[in-house]
């Protein structure tokens, strides 16, 4: 393979660590960040590893605050790391048109790392590219700002901690990046050039999976906000709302557009399966503290694009004539648990 060009827009908790191991395999990293935010970004970097410990330096990409400024470049690939909450925003949207603008007369493939109902939509329509163009993938790592105040569990260095700009933890199976194979060739070649970091793996999945993967977390999360982001040993021991999350997943996988699979997937996933699932997710991160991670991320930084993602999921199911009891059921907890917030900062 060549050096090929990579452009990431946003240079945070996604963007930083996958153009790091992206820039390990020879890849000539771009980033894309809002106007006024480059000094912030410029190199180096510095990324605390919870794997072994240890700070990695991330230098040798450039930096641009403005579309216009790609004028005249080419990328073989523009990974866009905007929530799906920041994606529909109107300045989410504008960038996204610009961007489109820009790379439309290439042959360019954009992978969306947004989930929610609708958003893959609204990238083919706002971008104007074919859907052959558009992949969706996201990290398999768990990444978050070194300021996000997380606890520090052995042999985790917070002297080190403190020199990083964001931390980050693979899972057992080292799989960094995940991407989807709607495009399969494209994908192959993202994941190949991904995996020439030699210490990070890039897994590949349906575009099937990934309309499933999009949707179907949020209800979970819900009850972990209302539960106050305790372990899952805690949260589980709500039966009722546990069962509940489980139940409103359940609604969002038989929606029509998620076809067989959604409908297998809901016969397998349940209270059980889920707590499972959590319980792994929570000692296999380890030193990183997955409780503490879910409210930094889940409940707070991205919250908005599951909460939009759940009313739209409702909506879709209504349209259907779905009565969706168990998600609309979920969502007025949530809404009277905002209430209650809002009461106590009154």
């Amino acid at each position: 393979m060549t050096k090929p060009a990579v452009l990431i827009v946003g240079a945070g908790a996604t963007g930083l660590p996958v153009g790091y191991h992206l820039s390990l395999g020879d890849a000539d990293v771009t980033f894309l960040v809002r106007p006024g935010r480059k000094a912030a970004f410029e190199a180096p970097q510095r990324l605390y590893c919870y794997d072994d410990a240890s700070l990695k330096t991330f230098d040798g990409y450039d930096i641009v605050e403005d579309v216009s400024e790609l004028a005249g470049r080419r990328f073989e690939f523009v990974l866009v790391t905007l929530d799906g909450h920041a994606s529909l925003s109107e300045a989410g949207t504008d960038m996204l048109r610009a961007l489109g603008d820009a790379i439309r007369p290439s042959d360019a493939t954009v992978i969306m790392c947004a989930f929610g109902m609708g958003v893959r939509e609204h990238y083919l329509e706002t971008m104007g590219i074919p859907e052959i163009r558009l992949l969706h993938g996201f990290l398999g790592m768990l990444s978050h700002q070194a300021g996000a105040g997380l606890p520090v569990h052995p042999p985790t260095d917070p002297a080190k901690v403190a020199q990083a700009a964001i931390c980050y933890r693979h899972p057992k199976s080292r799989k960094g990046f995940r991407v989807e194979t709607g495009n399969p060739a494209a994908a192959k070649r993202f994941a190949a050039l991904y995996e020439r970091s030699g210490v990070s793996k890039c897994a590949r999945f349906s575009k099937d999976m990934s309309s499933i993967f999009s949707t179907i977390a949020f209800p979970v999360y819900v009850a972990f906000e209302l539960e106050g982001w305790a372990d899952i040993a805690t949260v589980t021991r709500n039966k009722r709302l546990w069962r509940l999350a489980c139940q409103a997943q359940k609604e969002i996988l038989t929606l029509p557009q998620h076809g067989w699979r959604g409908k297998a997937l809901s016969l397998v996933i349940g209270p059980r399966v889920n707590k499972m699932v959590h319980v792994k997710s929570e000692r296999d991160m380890l030193p990183m503290d997955s409780p503490a991670f879910e409210r930094f991320h889940h409940g707070g930084k991205v919250r908005a694009q599951g909460v939009e993602s759940m009313y739209r999921s409702l909506d879709e199911g209504r349209r259907q004539g779905r009565p969706m009891n168990a998600l609309r059921a979920l969502l007025e907890l949530l809404e009277a648990h905002e209430q209650a917030a809002r009461t106590v900062v009154g």
